[in-house]
């Protein structure tokens, strides 16, 4: 009895801690955080997950195949192979020999174009950007220097450079050897993003242009379109000093700022011994101090499309996080941005993610600040809060960045995930709005009509 009765057991045991360990997995890396909730779902999402990713990996292979065949059949050669394999199915089918003929035709076409495509390219392309990042709003200037390196003259030729969906083409002339052509051009840059520059190719083709190749010439370049910040007061002082200036009511017995003195009790250390207030009272005294902590700035910018009534509301709110952020590095100040990691749409319910920018540099924030976009399969901002609130415990100051459509409801829900102790000020962007700034419960909200009006609110938020 007492055998079975313990067998039992620890397989009940063994059961219950397979279950717990599907209850929550968490895994970071690259500065995200995700993590898997739910008991029984946990395995089906993770499979989910899986098949996600291996189907993304089977359509870029496939995708990949496709382009490079794209890349050197043109239109008029698949004209040509399509009437080669309609000519021999129908000649084949119904014994008609013009057809037959025709095929034939269109093959020996083919084959002739592919000699045109051998040896090497008699360009040499180098291409370089004046700039790898620019502000929203100004343009990028780069230049491309075209060689020929041969002996012979270079006939005159093409200089395709791809620039994010779309394509810069210009004209090469003649070129005796050892001679060089530049061309400088200009890459508008009017909205925030990452953009892949090149790489510079130029094109090969037969005669009938059935056939193509194309020869890449330089690496491609990444252009970082950076959000548009403004300079804002000193994070030491004014709205955010002010914030971060209440005392923490956390009592410890060993700590830099002095509070009281107390009682000795038992296991309290002798070096904490008060002796003057010990001498006064005749009773062993020791002291207390108030917890100091790290004084760490989080800015929270959140990424559900929801929140925003127009794409100015979000640009708004990322240039207000890369103006927060910025200030207070350079300002020597601990501080975390965080965003949504992405979330597929079938797996919102029992996955969360988080991801921290970079801000070891205020070029590092701007730079992953340029790839940030709104979506739907984003956590939402009290999921987020909550998750910070679990990774790290240093927030002193916590600013929550949304827009107008964001309800009342949704930020104060984002706030009470931070403790009493933390002072939370809530940026609301909306441009019909007029500046202001007010109190909903302990959390101070900011109403931004333009992004000058956050340098405006931070300056006279003290008084």
């Amino acid at each position: 009895m007492s055998v079975e009765s313990t067998g039992r057991t620890r397989a009940d045991q063994s059961a219950a801690s397979h279950t717990r360990s599907h209850t929550r997995t968490s895994a970071t890396w690259a500065g995200t955080r995700t993590q898997l909730t739910g008991e029984s779902r946990g395995r089906w999402v993770a499979l989910g997950l899986w098949a996600l990713r291996w189907s993304r990996t089977t359509a870029d292979a496939v995708a990949t195949g496709w382009a490079h065949t794209r890349s050197v059949v043109t239109p008029a050669g698949w004209a040509a192979i399509m009437w080669a394999v309609a000519g021999t199915v129908l000649g084949v089918a119904f014994g008609w020999g013009e057809f037959l003929i025709g095929a034939l035709v269109a093959v020996a076409l083919l084959m002739l174009a592919l000699p045109f495509l051998l040896g090497r390219e008699a360009y040499e392309v180098d291409f370089r950007l004046s700039h790898d990042a620019v502000v929203a709003g100004d343009d990028a200037e780069g230049e491309i220097v075209v060689r020929n390196t041969q002996a012979r003259l270079a006939l005159p030729g093409r200089v395709d450079v791809p620039v994010g969906h779309g394509l810069v083409d210009f004209h090469v002339p003649l070129l005796r050897r050892d001679h060089q052509h530049r061309e400088s051009i200009v890459i508008p840059a009017a909205r925030r993003g990452v953009i892949d520059v090149g790489p510079a190719t130029t094109s090969r083709s037969d005669p009938l242009r059935l056939l193509q190749r194309e020869f890449h010439w330089a690496d491609v370049r990444t252009l970082y379109i950076h959000p548009v910040t403004i300079a804002i007061p000193s994070t030491s002082m004014g709205f955010i000093r002010d914030l971060e200036g209440r005392a923490t009511k956390t009592i410890t017995n060993e700590d830099i700022s002095f509070h009281a003195v107390r009682e000795y009790a038992r296991g309290d250390a002798q070096r904490q011994i008060h002796w003057k207030s010990t001498a006064k009272t005749g009773t062993l005294m020791v002291r207390q101090f108030e917890e100091t902590r790290r004084s760490t700035i989080s800015v929270v910018l959140d990424l559900d499309e929801e929140s925003y009534a127009s794409d100015t509301e979000f640009e708004m709110a990322v240039s207000a996080v890369g103006s927060l952020g910025v200030r207070a590095i350079r300002d020597g100040r601990d501080v975390q941005a965080i965003v949504s990691g992405e979330v597929p749409e079938f797996a919102r319910t029992s996955v969360r993610s988080l991801r921290q920018l970079r801000v070891t540099t205020p070029r590092g924030l701007l730079d992953d600040l340029a790839g940030v976009e709104a979506g739907a399969a984003v956590v939402s901002m009290p999921t987020l809060t909550r998750m910070l609130v679990e990774s790290s415990s240093d927030t002193s100051l916590a600013f929550l960045i949304t827009g107008s459509a964001a309800t009342h409801a949704h930020l104060q829900s984002s706030a009470l995930a931070f403790g009493g102790d933390v002072a939370v000020a809530a940026v609301v962007c909306d441009p019909h709005s007029q500046p202001s700034m007010r109190a909903m419960g302990r959390t101070r909200v900011l109403s931004l009509g333009v992004l000058d009006d956050l340098r405006q609110l931070l300056a006279r938020g003290a008084t």
